[in-house]
């Protein structure tokens, strides 16, 4: 896999570093929240090619983790994710070079809120397309929106229980 494709952002620009900042998330600290009440915990930008969608399933799997989610739910969201980012790296219109897929973690008062931004595919999907059933029965009510060749899906998870 060419790294040059790759724009990771970290979780905060603290200078400790992120070994630090991971144990602080998961000690509940550092969420102090926006004034909207949304904090940023993370987010990955790639290349919309899927030999990149690994990126989106490990960062998947460590934010869920860092917020102490069930190791089943942890693993319902990275498929979910892993399927969100397929639905905008199959079918991209011709010609239209490398372009960037987005995944964004956040926290809002007791939901977690997972934001796919990438290249407008050439269809959306349907509710008969293998991708979308299996995201429909991964998370309830995903919102995919296509505004001006962009396109984004949303889904949120609640945080129901977990201590962080």
């Amino acid at each position: 896999m060419d790294m040059r494709g790759l724009n990771l952002t970290p979780v905060s620009h603290a200078p400790t570093g992120a070994t630090i900042r991971a144990r602080n998330l998961a000690a509940g600290r550092y969420l102090p929240g926006t004034p909207d009440g949304v904090t940023r915990l993370a987010s990955v930008e790639f290349t919309a090619e899927k030999d990149y969608l690994p990126l989106a399933r490990m960062a998947t799997m460590h934010v869920t983790g860092l917020l102490g989610l069930p190791i089943g739910r942890v693993t319902d969201l990275r498929l979910a994710v892993n399927e969100a980012c397929a639905l905008f790296v199959g079918g991209e219109p011709a010609g239209a070079g490398r372009r960037r897929l987005a995944v964004a973690f956040d926290r809002l008062e007791g939901w977690l809120r997972i934001t796919v931004d990438g290249p407008a595919p050439s269809r959306p999907p349907t509710p008969d397309d293998v991708g979308w059933t299996m995201l429909c029965a991964l998370v309830e009510e995903p919102h995919w929106q296509v505004r001006d060749g962009a396109g984004t899906l949303i889904f949120t998870e609640p945080l129901r229980g977990v201590q962080h």
